[in-house]
C-alpha cells in the first residue's frame, strides 16, 4: 500500500509554520519594499536585492533560498533570465502587494503578521493544551498576565499589537461606513479600545459634525496621532466610560467573557441618555459553509491564545447579551464579500 501521499500531507502540516517565519524574515529584511520601490512590475536579480540590504556582506546563498521558498509560495516570482542557472530575478505577485509597506498600500498585513509571528504571542499557542486541561488562559500561562498588562510593561509588544489591531480596522471600516448609515444622527461618540483612532478618522471623515472620543488605556492612546474632531481619552473600560450618544466597539468584545462583556456593557448603559445606542461591529458565527471557513476556525483558536476568555458568537447569543446588559437589538446590517461575516450590531438602551 502506498502511503506517500498520507505522509506527504502529515509532514506540510509538521511544517505549517515555515511559511509564517520565513515570510517574516523577508519583511525583517525589507525585501517586498525593495522590489516594490524599483517599479509596479519590477524584477530584480539577487545582487540587485542584496545591494540594498543593510549589511556589507549578507550571505546570498541563505538569501536564495528564503527567495526561491517564497516563490513556490507564490509570494514571488522568478524569471530565468538565460541558461545560467543562477541567471534570475525576483518579482512581486498579486499576493506580495499585501506584504510590502510602502506609502500607496495602506492596506498591507504586515503588522498582523509581525503581531502573529511574533516571539511573545506565539508563546501562547504551547500552553493550548492546558487551557482545555485546565480551564486556563493561554497568554497567561506563558506570561503570567494578559495581553493588555503584558503590553502595559512592554511598549514594543504594545505597539506590535496596536499596529496590527490599527490594520484590521484599516480593512474593515470603508466598507462599514458606506454600508451602515446609523452614524449621521449622533452628535458624540465613544469608541470604546479603539487604539490609534482609525476606526474614528474614518466615521469623522464621512461625518464630519461628530465628536469622537478615542477611548482606550492610557498607554495605548498615548500613542494615538492628533486627528481633527476626535479627542484622545485614557481609561478603563471596566472602571467607567465617557459619556456620548452612541458608543462604538469593533472587535472588542471578542477578548471577553460574558461576565466582562456585561461589566463593559453595564458601563455603557450608565454612559448613555435615555435612548442612547451601542453599535458593535463583531463577527457572528453562522453554521453555512463559506469558502473560507478555516480561516473562521483559526481566528476563533486566537480567541484562546490571546484572549481572556473571549469568542465568537452567534447572532443568539449577541442578542442575550446585549438584552441582559439592558439593551435591545433594533437593527443589524451585513457587510459585502470578504467582511460578510463582520455585522453591524446596533442596539437601544431600555
Amino acid at each position: 500500500m502506498d502511503y506517500s501521499g498520507e505522509l506527504e500531507q502529515a509532514l506540510e502540516t509538521i511544517f505549517a509554520f515555515v511559511p509564517t517565519l520565513v515570510l517574516k524574515s523577508a519583511i525583517l529584511l525589507n525585501i517586498p519594499d525593495i522590489i516594490a520601490k524599483a517599479g509596479a512590475n519590477a524584477s530584480l536579480s539577487l545582487d540587485e536585492i542584496a545591494s540594498e540590504l543593510p549589511t556589507k556582506s549578507p550571505n546570498l546563498h541563505y538569501l536564495s533560498r528564503i527567495l526561491t521558498y517564497l516563490s513556490i509560495k507564490g509570494i514571488f516570482f522568478q524569471t530565468q533570465m538565460s541558461d545560467n542557472p543562477s541567471d534570475i530575478r525576483y518579482g512581486l505577485t498579486d499576493s506580495a502587494k499585501r506584504f510590502y509597506v510602502r506609502e500607496n498600500n495602506p492596506g498591507n498585513l504586515v503588522p498582523l503578521l509581525l503581531m502573529q509571528a511574533h516571539p511573545v504571542l506565539m508563546a501562547s499557542w504551547h500552553h493550548l493544551h492546558e487551557c482545555v486541561l485546565q480551564d486556563c488562559h493561554a497568554f497567561e500561562k506563558a506570561h503570567g498576565k494578559d495581553l493588555w498588562a503584558y503590553g502595559k510593561d512592554d511598549p514594543l509588544v504594545s505597539s506590535v499589537v496596536n499596529d496590527s489591531m490599527s490594520t484590521l480596522t484599516v480593512l474593515g471600516m470603508e466598507q462599514i461606513v458606506s454600508c451602515y448609515d446609523g452614524f449621521k444622527d449622533v452628535k458624540t461618540l465613544v469608541d470604546v479600545g479603539g487604539g490609534k483612532g482609525t476606526a474614528l478618522a474614518h466615521i469623522v471623515k464621512v461625518y464630519p459634525h461628530i465628536h469622537g472620543i478615542n477611548f482606550d488605556l492610557a498607554h495605548l492612546v498615548q500613542t494615538a496621532p492628533s486627528i481633527p474632531g476626535i479627542e484622545n481619552v485614557g481609561g478603563s473600560m471596566f472602571d467607567s466610560i465617557p459619556s456620548a450618544d452612541a458608543i462604538f466597539f469593533k472587535n472588542v468584545l471578542i477578548d471577553w467573557d460574558e461576565e466582562k462583556c456585561e461589566q463593559i456593557l453595564g458601563n455603557c448603559h450608565k454612559a448613555l441618555p435615555e435612548n442612547g445606542r451601542v453599535i458593535v461591529a463583531e463577527n457572528i458565527t453562522t453554521e453555512e459553509a463559506r469558502p473560507n471557513k478555516s480561516i473562521e476556525i483559526v481566528a476563533d483558536l486566537v480567541m484562546i491564545t490571546l484572549a481572556n476568555g473571549g469568542k465568537e458568537r452567534s447572532e443568539q447569543e449577541w442578542k442575550r447579551l446585549l438584552q441582559k446588559s439592558g439593551f435591545s437589538v433594533i437593527k443589524i446590517v451585513g457587510l459585502p464579500g470578504l467582511f460578510s461575516k463582520l455585522k453591524i450590531i446596533e442596539a437601544i438602551k431600555v
